[in-house]
Parts: C-alpha cells; sequence; structure tokens
C-alpha cells in the first residue's frame, strides 16, 4: 500500500513539472508576439528614403576620375550618415554622407569614381538602415 502510494505520489509530481514546463506563460507568448511585431517595423521604416545622382562631371586633373553628385533624400525617419554603394564599368566603391538628415529633407555631397563610362555610374543604399521601433 505504501509503495503504491509512492509510484502514485511520484506519477503526480511528474505530471505536474511536466505540465507546466510544457505549458508556455501568456506572458512569453505576448513577448513573441511582440518580438515579431518590433521586427516588422523594423523592416518597414525607412523604405520611403531615396538617394539619387544629380551630376556627373569629368575631374580636371585625372581623366578617368569622375565627380558625382549625389542627394540623399530621407523620409518619415531620419538617417544618420548613410552609407551608399558608387558603382562604374571601373569601380565599385563605399561612401558615407556624413551628419544627420531629418525627416522630409535633403542631403547632397560630392564623390570621386573611376569610370570609362559615366553613363555606367550607379548609386544606391549600402546596408538597410535599422532603428528601435517606438512603442
Amino acid at each position: 500500500m505504501m509503495m503504491l502510494g509512492l509510484v502514485l505520489g511520484a506519477i503526480l509530481i511528474l505530471a505536474v513539472f511536466t505540465g507546466t514546463a510544457l505549458a508556455e506563460p501568456k506572458s512569453a507568448q505576448k513577448a513573441k508576439q511582440s518580438v515579431k511585431k518590433d521586427i516588422k517595423e523594423i523592416k518597414s521604416q525607412g523604405e520611403d528614403r531615396t538617394v539619387k545622382i544629380t551630376t556627373v562631371k569629368k575631374s580636371r586633373t585625372l581623366s578617368i576620375l569622375h565627380i558625382v553628385g549625389v542627394e540623399v533624400c530621407a523620409g518619415r525617419e531620419k538617417i544618420y550618415s548613410p552609407e551608399l554603394d558608387l558603382k562604374s564599368d571601373r569601380d565599385s566603391i563605399t561612401v558615407k554622407v556624413s551628419g544627420l538628415i531629418m525627416p522630409k529633407t535633403c542631403k547632397g555631397s560630392e564623390f570621386f569614381i573611376r569610370a570609362s563610362d559615366p553613363d555606367t555610374i550607379s548609386v544606391s543604399f549600402s546596408k538597410p538602415v535599422y532603428h528601435v521601433p517606438q512603442r
């Protein structure tokens, strides 16, 4: 009889511990949903920012160098020193527009790049800009 009580007690204790270990608390479920929501916010922010080439001039000193005027515009979010990929038929470089670009404003910069044909010069953002989601 005592052995039966011990076995039933052990089974009951194991059931309680495994049941609570397998069940996930509601606060953990809410945290997972919050993280998923935050990830979506990170991906969606900063999509309305733009970068474009405004001017391309040949350098006076070296005929293979071109001076590229670039304009970076922030959308709804401000941008901190965005990095850009500047590419041509002869070169591919990463450049940085220093400083803060406030929302709904633009900032211009000029960079040097080697290019045989100035029509092959292109510019794009080099990496995504991540912002801390606002709650």
